[in-house]
């Protein structure tokens, strides 16, 4: 029996044509049994100077005819020459294409071969057998278009609060009053008064005024500083708290303070606390309050300790909880750039010293944690010039590096000290206020910033 074209339709997808033996009158006839199939199942891009490239993986949308990668190439990958291989579902015997980069919609005949040029999305028409079936695909590259690493930092707002302020500190805090809100404060002095305003934590740019009462015109303001639900600042010796940031009483019953450090948050099978240096006798001491105000003493203050203009930072690293300091000024009033840290608040370690030299001896620079990285930004140095450096440390402070040149600040962005630096919830970098010397206003307003990966 002899299978005529038209009497049998044999259609199996994703079969392979099928040759089919007959006899007619004697003689041998191979009849093709037509594959109406011409779709695309794989493809597949090299170069020999695009690391990688073979190994990305193309999607194939059979439903709309679209081939693209969902893992974007890096940015300024080149693609304008590269090597193409498709594969079918069946075989084809033509494939047309279209290059938008080449312009028009004329239709070129690829051999399979040839490289082509996908800085423009390209247009495959493959045919089936049949000579008359088609399918066309769009197929594109996705390379990234912004530096993945690179800050991209902008003047958020100037003018922040409308005050030309002497001296400036900004927190963020948690209100307990009514619902828990977290928010920024700000802290401004003008001569012998001071102000301050708030703003909430994702709206940086709006600030309302606040009433401030009990806060000691000779208070740190520098050294305001957040721990269990309780702001604390020092001034002359006594230490004060706010549990709204507004209304300030003395704490009494306890030591004399010279310096609060920071804080050491709850870690495992280890209280939290307000890591302070105390005055005994002639004696400087290391202590530690927990949230209860029960006070414990520790080992003695070297002389080479900042006790002023440092950059503080409190942090988890290896199941721990740390606070480490950076720069800053000893009880002499003498430049630093060492880095110390501690795990107690009671005793603290030398994790780089002077000999060290990473960067400059300076006070007022900004201390935060970005990115999984130490970022050490800013301040002033011995001749009373302001800095835009920033240093990062991968190593929680024991090495420091210049950052690339991806970080930078722009030209625009005027070297300060003693700006307050904070990271909101969405990966911002907000530096506010600081000084462009010593003897200077502060500047009265915001910047931000965020690496373009951490979208």
């Amino acid at each position: 029996m002899i299978l005529m074209k038209n009497d049998i339709g044999l259609f199996i997808a994703g079969s392979i044509m099928m040759l089919t033996p007959s006899c007619l009158g004697g003689g041998d006839v191979n009849n093709l049994t037509e594959v109406k199939d011409a779709q695309i199942s794989s493809l597949v891009l090299s170069h020999d100077s695009i690391t990688g490239l073979s190994n990305v993986k193309f999607t194939i949308d059979q439903v709309n005819g679209f081939i693209f990668n969902n893992d974007s190439l890096p940015y300024g990958t080149k693609i304008n020459k590269v090597t193409c291989a498709l594969t079918y579902v069946t075989g084809v015997n033509g494939v047309g294409v279209v290059q938008d980069a080449i312009g028009g919609d004329s239709t070129i005949w690829w051999n399979g071969t040839d490289s082509l040029d996908f800085s423009q999305p390209v247009r495959f028409t493959p045919t089936a057998y049949d000579g008359v079936t088609t399918k066309t695909y769009k197929a594109w590259v996705n390379i990234h278009q912004i530096i993945p690493g690179l800050m991209v930092w902008e003047r958020f707002a100037a003018p922040v609060t409308g005050i030309s302020a002497d001296e400036r500190k900004v927190v963020s805090y948690t209100l307990v009053t009514g619902d828990r809100e977290k928010v920024y404060l700000m802290y401004s002095r003008v001569g012998k008064d001071s102000y301050l305003h708030y703003s909430a934590v994702n709206d940086a740019k709006n600030w309302s005024a606040l009433p401030l009462t009990g806060l000691p015109e000779t208070a740190d303001l520098t050294q305001i500083t957040p721990y269990e639900d309780t702001l604390y600042v020092h001034s002359d010796g006594s230490l004060y708290q706010s549990a709204d940031g507004s209304n300030w009483t003395k704490v009494e019953q306890t030591p004399t303070v010279g310096a609060i450090l920071g804080v050491l948050k709850e870690g495992r099978n280890k209280p939290s606390a307000l890591a302070v240096i105390v005055e005994s006798g002639s004696s400087r001491l290391f202590a530690g309050m927990n949230r209860d105000k029960q006070w414990t003493e520790g080992s003695a203050v070297p002389d080479n300790f900042p006790q002023s203009g440092f950059g503080s930072l409190s942090y988890y690293r290896v199941s721990s909880e740390y606070l480490t300091l950076v720069g800053g000024k000893d009880n002499e009033g003498r430049l630093l750039n060492t880095t110390w840290t501690t795990g107690d608040a009671l005793s603290w370690a030398l994790l780089s010293g002077e000999q060290d030299s990473f960067f400059e001896k300076k006070a007022g620079a900004m201390l935060t944690l970005y990115d999984d990285k130490l970022y050490l930004m800013g301040g002033i140095n011995a001749e009373g010039r302001a800095s835009k450096d920033i240093h990062v440390s991968i190593d929680s402070g024991v090495t420091w590096s210049v950052a690339d040149s991806l970080k930078a600040f722009p030209d625009e962005y005027a070297a300060r000290g003693y700006a307050s630096v904070e990271v909101d919830d969405n990966k911002y970098m907000l530096i506010f206020g600081g000084k462009t010397t010593n003897g200077t206003k502060t500047l009265d307003e915001l910047w931000r910033g965020r690496i373009n990966l951490l979208k």
